[in-house]
């Protein structure tokens, strides 16, 4: 009986090694797809604010650019 005890023992310890292994893998895997996220998001923030100096230096005026405005929220 003893001797069916010690395997039990060391299939558990085992499974607990493969256990932490894993784990540490899917956490790594989820740091690197959080900075993939954030830096293409970093990527998409810097092409808005180089748009809108564009869209804001080919305006006449801050009449056209109210105007503009009033249509983009309006779609009037």
């Amino acid at each position: 009986m003893y001797k069916s005890m010690e395997i039990t023992r060391e299939r558990v310890a085992t499974f607990d090694t493969d256990i932490s292994e894993v784990a540490e893998l899917e956490l790594g895997n989820s740091k690197l797809g959080l900075g993939v996220i954030m830096i293409m998001a970093a990527f998409v923030g810097v092409w808005g604010v180089a748009c809108l100096i564009g869209g804001l230096a080919s305006t006449d005026g801050f009449h056209e650019i109210g105007r503009s405005l009033t249509t983009a929220f309006t779609g009037m």
